[in-house]
């Protein structure tokens, strides 16, 4: 088979095809199993300031409790 001009085997030709499709297999298993685990961190993170918002407002509500509570009562 000519290539540029030159004789390459097919062979040859076929197994550097193959050695960079495993190559680039590799590299895309690589980034999948980078992006799993950024996602594991993310819905980590999620369920961190989802818990962290339940307590605020829940501190809140303690506080509006606590505030009527302390409120003195009007007489009308």
């Amino acid at each position: 088979m000519l290539v540029f001009g030159v004789e390459v085997p097919l062979v040859e030709i076929v197994f550097v095809l193959a050695i960079i499709s495993g190559l680039l297999l590799l590299e895309a298993a690589i980034v999948i199993m980078l992006l799993m685990k950024q996602m594991n961190k993310a819905k980590k993170v999620l369920e961190l300031v989802e818990n962290l918002s339940a307590t605020i407002l829940s501190i809140k509500k303690a506080e509006i409790e606590e505030l009527d509570r302390l409120k003195p009562v009007r007489k009308v």
